[in-house]
């Protein structure tokens, strides 16, 4: 029961691997409060709908949550754009301005909006967690993926920001990186769609990412990745700040 005892907002949650933290953050003795854009039965605080990129929605939200429960200890944002409307896995070329835009202004700027508005309680408490989210292309140089490398390098930076200025008010920041997740919609349209680049089918992009670019030469599921969030909104996390968890299966190694 890492989280035993923890109030944990997930925004994001109705997608497959914000479904995934909440579940676990449950499993580990959180009481978690779901939050998606997409429309929620009931809308009860514990599953509300709210769009992270709206500050003054957000704000809201959190005021509520709050001054429920008293405090709010975790925060992790998993709200992003469905990479089909950005061309994710097409060439560059094939890419508009709009679209390259379109993850910066909503999986970049939603982690802002939510770590600054989740800051505002966590700091009053001097105490709590906010977990970033992004994937290997912020480290590597991948083809058919400006948009969404551009916006999770981007998150990375704006984590380190964000860890040194709210640290001090003994609110930690910091991240975890994952490889792809192939029981994921968003890995099963990225490896369809880069495959068709190299002749590839998804079963075959799959196997040629594990043996060429996986140390462990197999790649997480999304409960792997949610299991690593667990741990590090946990108290045995508790000196990791400023950094992103490498979850990637050793494709980067630093």
């Amino acid at each position: 029961m890492l989280l035993k005892g923890k109030n944990a907002v997930v925004f994001g949650a109705g997608g497959h691997l914000g479904r995934h933290i909440s579940d676990h953050f449950e499993a580990e003795g959180a009481r978690v409060f779901r939050a998606s854009n997409s429309p929620v039965e009931g809308n009860s605080l514990e599953r509300a709908q709210v769009d992270a990129t709206d500050e003054g929605a957000v704000d809201a939200y959190l005021d509520k949550v709050a001054d429920a429960q008293g405090s709010i200890n975790v925060v992790v944002n998993m709200a992003g754009v469905a990479p089909a409307n950005y061309n994710h896995g097409k060439p560059a070329a094939e890419v508009t301005h709009e679209q390259f835009m379109m993850p910066m202004a909503v999986d970049t700027a939603s982690q802002f909006i939510t770590a600054k508005s989740a800051y505002r309680h966590m700091s009053k408490k001097g105490s709590g967690v906010i977990i970033l989210n992004t994937s290997t292309l912020a480290k590597v140089g991948s083809p058919w993926s400006p948009a969404l490398t551009a916006s999770h390098a981007a998150t990375e930076g704006l984590m380190r920001s964000l860890a040194h200025e709210y640290g001090p008010a003994g609110v930690r920041v910091l991240g975890v990186r994952s490889e792809a997740m192939p029981d994921s919609p968003t890995i099963e349209y990225t490896f369809a769609t880069m495959g068709a680049n190299m002749g590839m089918g998804f079963d075959e992009m799959r196997a040629f990412i594990e043996q060429h670019k996986t140390a462990l030469k197999k790649l997480p599921e999304a409960s792997d990745t949610a299991a690593v969030f667990a741990f590090a909104a946990s108290d045995m996390a508790r000196f990791l700040a400023g950094t992103m968890i490498n979850n990637s299966a050793g494709h980067i190694v630093d």
